[in-house]
C-alpha cells in the first residue's frame, strides 16, 4: 500500500486532516471597470503558494492579459464561462521608435485608452521581437507604454500598435492549470493573422502546465500556443475559426502531450509544430477544414523524436500532414481524408520533403468527395532519404506512394 503525504493542520481532537485548497470565486471581484473584469484581482488575492480561482458562467471582458502564476488553477463552468475581447483597434506609427524607448506617436485619432494592453510591431519585426505593454499615458497623438521596446520599429515598415494581447498568459511558471471555459475573439473577425505572441493562450517557459477543456473561437492569432518549457498537456480543447493556427507548440518545447483536441476552420494549420519541439505527441485529434494543413510543420526547425498518431486530418486546403526538413518522426495510424481542397492534385495527403529517418506506417489515405482533390498519397521530395513507409492503405490515390531516397523503403503498402 502506498501512502501519499498531504499538507495537514491539527484538529482540536488531535486528528490530522488535509489542509484545504485556497479557492476564490472571481464573481466576488467582478468589476466592469477592471481590465480583466476582476479575474486578475481574484488571482492576485490568492496566497503565494497558489490556489484555485473559479470563473463562473457569464461573460468576462478583457482589455489586457490575465497572468497566471505558479500553483494556480483557473477553472470555469464550461463553455458558458466566456472570456472575450472587443474588436481590434489598429493604428499606424508616424515615426520610428528606438529600442529601449517607451513612447509611440500615432497617425490619426488615438484609438486606445489608459490601462489597456497593446502590441507594437512592424512588418519585419514581430514575434519575439515585438513588444507588449500597458498604455500608461496619452498626450495628444503620443502614447506612453509600461515597458521599453524590444527592438527598433520603423514607420517605413508599416509599424503599428494594436489592441491585441493573449487572453491568458504565463511565463516561467510551474504547476498551473487552465480548464473549463471558452475564449472568444471578435465575432466574424476576418482581418490580419497576428503572430503567435498574440495567441489566445500563450504559455512561455512553463513546466507541468495543463490546459483542459478550453474552447477558442475566432481569435485573431493562434488558438493555444505553448513556447519553450516542458511537461505540458493540452487535451480536450477546441480551436475554431482562428486567424492563425489552431494549436501551436514551439521554440524548444519538450515532453508535451496534445491529445483529444479539435482544430477546425483555422486560417493556418489545425496543428502546427514549430521550432525544436521534441519528445512530444499529437494524437487522437481531429483537424479539419483549415487554411493550410491538418498537421503542419512536422520536423521543421529542428523538431525531433515526436509522434503523430491516430488523428483525423480531413478537408484541409493543402496537406493532410506536412513534414519538412527534419528527421526522427513517427507518423502512424492517421486518417488522411479529402485534403488538397485549394487545388485538386496540388498537395499530397502526407508530404515528406527533405526528411530522413522517419517512420510512416499504418495510415489510411482516401478521398470521399464526388470530385476528388486528394489524388496523391505519401510523397517524398527534395533530399528525403532513409524513410520507412510501410503498412499504409492508399487505395484510390492516383499516385499512392513516391520515393526519391536511395535508401528509403516502401513495404507492405496496399495501393
Amino acid at each position: 500500500m502506498i501512502l501519499q503525504c498531504v499538507p495537514c493542520i491539527p484538529w482540536s481532537a488531535g486528528v490530522l486532516v488535509p489542509k484545504p485548497i485556497d479557492e476564490v470565486n472571481a464573481k466576488q471581484f467582478y468589476d466592469e471597470k477592471s481590465p480583466t473584469s476582476g479575474i486578475q484581482e481574484a488571482i492576485d488575492s490568492l496566497p503565494r503558494r497558489g490556489g484555485r480561482v473559479r470563473v463562473p458562467s457569464g461573460r468576462w471582458h478583457l482589455s489586457r492579459s490575465i497572468w497566471v502564476p505558479s500553483g494556480v488553477s483557473l477553472i470555469g463552468d464550461g463553455p458558458s464561462s466566456e472570456i472575450y475581447i472587443s474588436p481590434l483597434k489598429v493604428a499606424r506609427l508616424t515615426k520610428d521608435v528606438r529600442k529601449g524607448g517607451r513612447v509611440i506617436e500615432l497617425r490619426g485619432r488615438v484609438p486606445f485608452r489608459v490601462g489597456q494592453e497593446v502590441g507594437v510591431r512592424d512588418d519585419q519585426r514581430g514575434g519575439w521581437w515585438g513588444t507588449h505593454g500597458i498604455v500608461e499615458a496619452i498626450d495628444g497623438k503620443r502614447v506612453k507604454l509600461s515597458v521599453p521596446f524590444n527592438r527598433t520599429f520603423y514607420a517605413s515598415d508599416r509599424a503599428t500598435a494594436q489592441s491585441l494581447f493573449p487572453a491568458i498568459t504565463a511565463e516561467g511558471r510551474k504547476d498551473l492549470e487552465l480548464r473549463d471555459f471558452s475564449i472568444h475573439g471578435p465575432k466574424g473577425y476576418n482581418g490580419k493573422w497576428w503572430d503567435f505572441t498574440y495567441s489566445a493562450i500563450h504559455l512561455v517557459l512553463c513546466q507541468r502546465a495543463r490546459v483542459m477543456n478550453v474552447n477558442v473561437f475566432e481569435w485573431p492569432s493562434d488558438g493555444v500556443g505553448v513556447q519553450r518549457g516542458s511537461d505540458v498537456q493540452v487535451t480536450q480543447c477546441q480551436s475554431h475559426d482562428c486567424a492563425g493556427h489552431g494549436f501551436h507548440p514551439g521554440t524548444g518545447l519538450g515532453r508535451s502531450v496534445w491529445s483529444h483536441n479539435i482544430g477546425k476552420g483555422n486560417g493556418g494549420d489545425g496543428f502546427f509544430f514549430c521550432a525544436r519541439v521534441h519528445h512530444s505527441t499529437c494524437s487522437d485529434s481531429v483537424f479539419s477544414e483549415n487554411g493550410l494543413s491538418g498537421i503542419g510543420g512536422v520536423a521543421r526547425g529542428g523538431d525531433h523524436h515526436n509522434i503523430v498518431a491516430d488523428n483525423v486530418c480531413s478537408y484541409n486546403k493543402k496537406w493532410g500532414i506536412e513534414a519538412t526538413r527534419g528527421d526522427e518522426q513517427v507518423i502512424t495510424g492517421n486518417l488522411i481524408l479529402s485534403n488538397s481542397r485549394e487545388e485538386a492534385g496540388g498537395y499530397p495527403g502526407i508530404r515528406l520533403h527533405d526528411m530522413e529517418r522517419n517512420i510512416v506506417s499504418s495510415n489510411r489515405l482516401a478521398d470521399d468527395q464526388r470530385r476528388p482533390t486528394q489524388t496523391q498519397g505519401i510523397i517524398e521530395s527534395g533530399e528525403s532519404d532513409y524513410n520507412l513507409i510501410n503498412g499504409n492503405l492508399c487505395v484510390g490515390m492516383e499516385e499512392p506512394v513516391r520515393l526519391v531516397g536511395k535508401h528509403s523503403r516502401a513495404e507492405g503498402n496496399l495501393v
